[in-house]
């Protein structure tokens, strides 16, 4: 199997490319050294700023839904937990990271993909770009920080109306509710991309990381709470995986049936 996830560091910005395209970059334990080092030398004093990218089509289409069926199927709770526990991780080490983190989303940021770009501080879309969190279709319960990081960004009706149904938003729409902070034609998401890590390269690290330190502490999501809102998301989610509702709904969708919740 292709390495997962790629990592480099060029010019003092540090690139993480999620690298499943022919999965649409699903998220799947073997990708837990990956974040676990990418996260550890984006933390060195030589990098400015990391950029979270997908390979192929998609920024993350979420978790390996055909791996987590399985999983659920066969009741290998450890390793489910574990990739929940891995998406805690990565979104408190994310947000805490005293560097920016932006992400590029060129197409599908569903369920876990969609919670992994709102892990960072800016993101950059093009026109293809779709969020969803899409959860809830299947019966289960948002991960990888979703439902912390979009309580951040959107007010709460709207937390709520994107949790409940799942809707998936277009890039115009995502803009509009401030969940991107800029939408750029596909064939100039590279020059943009590469315009705002010149421009992050240059920019004062120490501050970087004070502002950061700041964004979190006027949200009240200090490492701590934020920590503590992380395990209980995760808690949630553990609990959802083991209800009936998850695995029919995630027979439907391996299906392409609508599911009959209890």
């Amino acid at each position: 199997m292709p390495t997962p996830i790629l990592f480099d560091v060029h010019d003092r910005i540090a690139t993480l490319t999620l690298n499943r395209p022919d999965k649409l970059n699903a998220l799947i334990p073997e990708m837990k050294e990956g974040f676990e080092e990418a996260l550890a030398k984006a933390a060195e004093p030589g990098v400015k700023a990391l950029f979270l990218r997908g390979a192929g089509r998609a920024f993350c289409a979420g978790g390996d839904l055909g791996w987590i069926s399985a999983a659920i199927a066969e009741d290998r709770w450890p390793e489910l937990e574990s990739l929940l526990d891995l998406g805690a991780a990565v979104a408190q080490g994310l947000a805490t990271l005293p560097k920016p983190v932006v992400a590029v989303v060129q197409g599908p940021a569903a369920g876990a993909g969609m919670s992994l770009a709102l892990c960072a501080d800016l993101r950059l879309a093009t026109p293809e770009a779709a969020f969803g969190m899409a959860f809830v279709k299947i019966g289960l319960h948002p991960d990888w920080g979703g439902s912390v990081m979009l309580a951040r960004l959107v007010n709460p009706s709207v937390a709520a109306e994107l949790m409940l149904t799942g809707d998936t938003l277009n890039a115009d729409r995502a803009l509009a509710l401030g969940l991107v902070n800029r939408v750029v034609p596909a064939d100039q998401l590279e020059d943009a991309a590469a315009a705002l890590a010149l421009r992050l390269a240059a920019g004062p690290g120490e501050t970087f990381a004070r502002i950061k330190a700041s964004l979190l502490r006027n949200q009240g999501l200090e490492a701590e709470t934020l920590r503590a809102r992380l395990q209980a998301e995760g808690a949630q989610m553990k609990a959802a995986m083991r209800h009936p509702d998850a695995r029919e709904g995630l027979a439907a969708f391996l299906a392409k049936r609508a599911p009959k919740f209890a």
